[in-house]
């Protein structure tokens, strides 16, 4: 019974956050939506912020999980790591399809729960893909002049530019493809503007 009542509020908050923001959701909304007493909300979550801080560890579960297998089995090249860490991402995004709306949510009015958690994941996400391009000049994969911190950056808003955009997109063209297709294409353009050719040097 708790757990159903945890998990009724969590899937509730999850969707009136997503649409409207941690600041215009009240409690007596959350309750009355999850059709369960207000009170619940504190005695489970300790209120307000604190449901919302489970939301935003329940969006982010996914990542950190990828990040430990990465941490326990790590990949073969640092080419074969950010393949890998691409496709995750976009099967993560199918998962959890608020994740972006989170994310900028936070960017552009943060909340109390920003730098406990979404700052923590995508610090966490950054230094991973930081060490493995670094990774990747060392083994001579990557090229000498890569700029480690720009193309953190860069794969960053290739892999979410195009989930929190995609709404908009599918308004005026016909974009109909899905995120790993999405993904396979700007994922080969990416790596041929970041590998080292021999050819070239």
């Amino acid at each position: 019974m708790k757990k159903d009542v945890q998990d009724k509020l969590i899937e509730t908050a999850t969707l009136l956050f997503a649409q409207k923001g941690f600041y215009a959701v009240s409690i007596r909304e959350l309750a009355r939506t999850a059709n369960v007493n207000s009170a619940l909300i504190s005695y489970y979550f300790g209120g307000k912020e604190g449901l919302y801080q489970k939301v935003l560890e329940e969006q982010f579960i996914l990542i950190a999980q990828m990040l430990k297998r990465f941490e326990e089995s790590p990949s073969k090249s640092p080419t074969e790591a950010i393949i890998t860490y691409a496709k995750n991402i976009s099967a993560i995004h199918d998962q959890r399809p608020y994740l972006t709306r989170f994310i900028l949510s936070e960017l552009i009015n943060p909340t109390p729960c920003c730098e406990a958690v979404v700052k923590k994941n995508i610090s966490n996400i950054f230094g991973f893909l930081h060490t493995t391009f670094k990774e990747g000049v060392t083994r001579g994969e990557f090229k000498a002049n890569l700029d480690q911190d720009f193309a953190t950056v860069s794969l960053a808003g290739i892999m979410n530019f195009f989930f929190i955009a995609k709404p908009i997109f599918q308004g005026f063209t016909s974009l109909e493809k899905t995120g790993e297709e999405y993904t396979v294409q700007a994922l080969e353009t990416f790596l041929n503007g970041i590998l080292r050719r021999k050819d070239h040097e």
